[in-house]
């Protein structure tokens, strides 16, 4: 209607107006519930995921020996990064080919699995009786360990061919794969002793119609047998790894043998994660090498029967029937280095909780060592 000549909205508009407001308004609210509710899934499945992720990581930790709980979780994942990255040289620089020839001058390295040797040849000289050619070599050991039986695979032949400006010595190049054809293999097995710290001198016999046919020898070393050089016990033959027993709560040390000695284990204390049972240990060296990586593998379980506690020998045979049956196997990697002539703090994960874990049943396994470096004294 009109009134002094200006115009007023009916009633029904208004209301309408008021409605169609109202109705936006529950919309929009229902519309920022659902993102509401979409994210808290968001958030769950990161949440989930990120838990996940925390787990893996400790898992593989505890396989690489790199556990550092005190860190953040990128610096946890670029140790293991790292660790990898490692584990990839090592692996890259094994049981490597060597290439040698009778006028070259000085030592060339030999990559093996054992670390990096130095090789020369010193000569070649026919050997009338066979009609062969005796190939004198020396093998430089700069270890501490001694290579006991090692063999030389590869082959020889004539000079690599001289190629045309602009060509490349690669295996697709035919003259190249053409001379490859015409390298005789050869395996030749090496029972003398590579000490440490010392060159050894050495021949191998190789079947070659004339000296042309040795203008060049290449071959890789792969070694057999090795041993550390250290003190027995007793005097006697060493005993190797053998499993001992420790009591989780004893307060004295318990005697560990191994390939490279007897060594001292006391567990001083155990603390609950969320993965398992941490068991911080005492690893007496009485050595003067170094033990860079090691890991202790055996059982786990409750406390061990006590023959004074059943009435007869059934009943205790028994009980440790009953005891034996809930030993549960661990294996945990040890990523502190074992220091030479001192105790060293450690420490072991077991995937069991603490209450259950009275008795180990175990052995120290040794996988790298180092001495200390010669001195010209």
């Amino acid at each position: 209607m009109f009134r002094s000549g200006k115009q007023f909205v009916a009633l029904p508009v208004v209301i309408t107006s008021v409605l169609m407001l109202t109705g936006c308004d529950k919309d929009l609210q229902q519309r920022v519930d659902r993102l509401e509710a979409e994210l808290r899934a968001v958030r769950s499945d990161t949440r989930d995921q990120v838990d996940t992720l925390k787990t893996r990581v400790i898992e593989a930790e505890n396989k690489v020996g790199v556990s550092e709980t005190e860190k953040s979780l990128d610096d946890r994942i670029t140790d293991l990064e790292a660790s990898l990255s490692e584990a990839l040289a090592m692996k890259s620089r094994r049981n490597e080919m060597v290439y040698l020839r009778p006028n070259l001058q000085g030592h060339a390295p030999l990559n093996t699995d054992h670390g990096t040797f130095l090789v020369r040849m010193e000569g070649i000289d026919l050997n009338i009786d066979s009609g062969g050619y005796m190939v004198h070599l020396n093998i430089g050991n700069p270890h501490a360990i001694a290579i006991n039986q090692f063999s030389l695979k590869g082959d020889f032949g004539g000079g690599t061919p001289e190629l045309p400006e602009g060509q490349e010595y690669s295996l697709d190049n035919e003259i190249i794969r053409a001379w490859q054809e015409t390298l005789k293999p050869f395996e030749y097995r090496v029972s003398k002793t590579l000490e440490p710290f010392s060159w050894t001198p050495f021949d191998i016999e190789l079947e070659a119609d004339s000296r042309t046919d040795l203008e060049m020898v290449r071959f890789q070393m792969i070694i057999e047998s090795a041993r550390l050089n250290r003190q027995d016990l007793g005097g006697g033959e060493s005993t190797g790894s053998s499993f001992s027993h420790i009591r989780v709560d004893s307060k004295g040390a318990s005697v560990m043998k191994t390939d490279y000695g007897a060594f001292l284990v006391t567990v001083k204390s155990s603390e609950d994660t969320d993965v398992g049972t941490k068991l911080h240990l005492e690893i007496g060296n009485p050595y003067g090498f170094t033990i860079n990586q090691c890991r202790l593998l055996g059982d786990y379980g409750p406390e061990l029967p006590k023959r004074a506690d059943s009435t007869t020998s059934e009943d205790f045979s028994e009980a440790m029937e009953k005891w034996s049956s809930e030993l549960k196997p661990f294996e945990s990697m040890i990523s502190s280095k074992v220091s030479n002539f001192r105790w060293n703090k450690v420490s072991i994960l077991i995937p069991g909780q603490a209450e259950d874990i009275k008795f180990l049943r175990c052995q120290l396994r040794i996988e790298d060592v180092t001495l200390p470096a010669a001195t010209d004294k």
